[in-house]
């Protein structure tokens, strides 16, 4: 037996490893939940013919189980030779084709590239059209002609920068060693370094990535249009102009192309939005290119005010902290004002390890939200998350040291003066002064001024320290005794925030609101916290949160309610949607005005618990509070 389009639909959605709901697959399929069960029912009928069945279970879902692997192998080579693109790559690979169309594209001709149906390709556009709204673009329709972008060239060349850096799109034309982008990038690093330029090696691909895409789109014959003075940017001077103008001439040269007015400012443009910190061996407090007007200083202060309010943390050194945020929001001020994209390659790490420093970022976020009118990207997010960890770090350490060591990093500056701090107090008994540097700066290193060099990036030249390879965020065995000797020591500490009785099941709520006002009522009854604790929790909820996609939500009041640190879990006999997500489990957390001390670990327990799938399935498979501490591993 044959399988349509439809059941080869299903059959990519299906899972080995984990169940999916009924309701999983009708979102996806575009169909009933009844058309769902009846396509179930045949999908499994063709499958038990070749070694394999779909296994359902109550309150789960489905998913598929192999019994017989040569038979089902077999039968899966000679029928799904060309395992159609499935979910948001298939919607990566429609955005790809229509933006390097140069004219309409035809729905039967995505539909025969991805072995899919008109009705899957019509729910793929629906969702494309939801990002071309960020970029002020449209899909334009016309019968018999098929569908094109229309927008400016300004926003088109936003979505392919944003493209490439998330999903790779020009990764094919550029293997070769000897391609136009190689060229490129090699020439970029060597203007940077005649002009005296930093960028860190992540905004340093990233710019090279905006070229490369001007440069692309110049040669299809399409050019920008920006009507602005780039050049009266606080962060563009002597140097970024003359670096430009350079870099103009000698791809004006290799490629034969000429570069406008507006061509030059959209590089300027890009130049600018880059420089977030401070590089090299230099500290993030020392660079004086940048020039902070009040807007900006402002916007810092009532960032570092909210963060006060909200988690009564007083900075010990504000001023440090003010000074910091104003060097990130003048780049940051472009990349808001012109829809720049950002990426931040270690997002996921700064979550797991810096979970109460990423809720700040998010926080404040809602200050820039209401400034520039817009949302904050879980990126840039994670850049300001990593400015208040590097304070926090500060603040809790007073190390006491011995010898000099190098950091080598390819992160950006703010993660590199994260990691200083981290390895400071880590070492603190044996660390006199740590430098950090990206493999760029090796060659101008004074190698002198160090005993040892840590690096968490190869290390192609020869230099005169012993050299030792480690993890960026303190996860690998060179680390592990020390954290082990940490954790012994809070671990009783950590307990009593999770007790017996702050361990829920069999509520009888069935939506988010009514989930929480049942917790609440149960806090309220058992802890002593403000009498406003459920309208706090309500209020902090209508604002950004971290997305642990993992059946889990974690929240908690807008600000200080109870002078000890606690949390309430839950766990739920049904899902329920949360804010986009079917959630099982619920942690209401409130982090005590008096434990200061041990609430950032409170909340890197928290979150790392949070972020792992196996230990919430756990979890939700054995709903028990030895369980839970077991899992949490105190």
């Amino acid at each position: 037996m044959m399988m349509g389009v439809r059941l080869q639909e299903l059959f990519n959605l299906m899972s080995q490893n984990e169940y999916r709901s009924a309701t999983y697959f009708a979102q996806r399929l575009n169909v009933s939940l009844k058309t769902v069960r009846n396509d179930i029912k045949k999908l499994d009928c063709i499958l038990n013919h070749h070694g394999a069945s779909i296994e359902s279970k109550a309150h789960n879902g489905y998913r598929m189980v192999v019994e017989e692997p040569e038979a089902f192998e077999e039968w899966f080579n000679k029928n799904v030779e060309e395992r159609p693109v499935e979910g948001q790559n298939r919607n990566v690979v429609v955005l790809e084709k229509l933006l390097n169309a140069h004219g309409f594209v035809k729905i039967d001709d995505l539909c025969e590239m991805l072995y899919i149906s008109r009705t899957s390709i019509s729910a793929s556009l629906r969702q494309i059209e939801d990002m071309f709204k960020e970029y002020r673009l449209k899909i334009i329709r016309k019968p018999a002609c098929g569908i094109r972008i229309e927008g400016e060239e300004f926003d088109i060349r936003r979505l392919l920068c944003y493209c490439q850096l998330k999903y790779h799109f020009f990764d094919n034309e550029r293997v070769d060693a000897n391609s136009d982008s190689v060229w490129l990038g090699q020439t970029i690093v060597s203007l940077l370094n005649k002009y005296d330029l930093h960028l860190s090696e992540v905004a340093l691909d990233n710019f090279a990535n905006y070229v490369y895409v001007g440069m692309k789109r110049i040669l299809s014959g399409y050019i920008v249009n920006l009507n602005l003075n780039v050049e009266s940017f606080s962060a563009i001077g002597i140097k970024e102009s003359s670096f430009c103008n350079e870099l103009v001439e000698l791809l004006e040269s290799q490629f034969g192309v000429t570069y406008t007015a507006d061509e030059k400012n959209y590089i300027l443009l890009y130049l600018g939005g880059k420089q977030m910190t401070a590089g090299g061996n230099y500290p993030i407090e020392s660079d004086d290119n940048f020039i902070f007007n009040r807007e900006i200083d402002q916007l810092s202060y009532d960032m570092i005010e909210l963060i006060r309010r909200e988690f009564q943390i007083s900075f010990s050194n504000n001023f440090e902290l003010r000074m910091t945020l104003n060097r990130h929001l003048v780049p940051f001020d472009i990349r808001m004002k012109y829809g720049l994209p950002l990426t931040n390659p270690m997002i996921d790490e700064i979550k797991k390890n810096y979970s109460l420093a990423y809720d700040m970022a998010i926080r404040a976020s809602s200050i820039l939200k209401k400034h520039y009118k817009t949302d904050l990207s879980e990126d840039e997010i994670g850049y300001l998350a990593l400015i208040f960890a590097l304070q926090i770090d500060k603040d809790s350490n007073d190390p006491i040291k011995k010898s000099n060591v190098l950091i080598v990093s390819n992160a950006n500056s703010s993660t590199m003066n994260v990691f200083k701090q981290k390895y400071e107090q880590a070492f603190f008994s044996s660390i006199n002064h740590l430098y950090v540097s990206d493999s760029l700066g090796l060659r101008n290193f004074d190698f002198s001024l160090v005993d040892y060099v840590f690096t968490t990036v190869p290390i192609l030249i020869e230099i005169p320290k012993p050299i030792f390879e480690i993890n960026s965020f303190m996860e690998g065995n060179d680390m592990q005794s020390i954290e082990e000797a940490l954790w012994r020591a809070e671990s009783n500490e950590l307990r009593r925030f999770y007790t017996p009785k702050r361990f829920l099941t069999n509520l009888k709520g069935r939506d988010k609101n009514a989930i929480l006002k049942e917790m609440c009522e149960i806090v309220e009854s058992q802890e002593t916290v403000s009498s406003d604790f459920y309208e706090l929790v309500m209020a902090r909820e209508e604002y950004p949160h971290m997305m642990y996609k993992n059946q889990i939500a974690l929240p908690h009041p807008n600000r200080i309610c109870s002078t000890y640190t606690f949390a309430y879990i839950a766990v739920l006999d049904e899902p329920i949607e949360w804010n986009d997500e079917m959630i099982r489990v619920v942690l209401l957390s409130s982090p005590g005005s008096q434990d200061s001390k041990n609430r950032q670990k409170f909340y890197e327990l928290t979150a790392r618990f949070a972020l792992d799938h196996e230990a919430v399935a756990s979890l939700i498979e054995d709903p028990q509070f030895t369980k839970f501490i077991e899992l949490l591993g105190i």
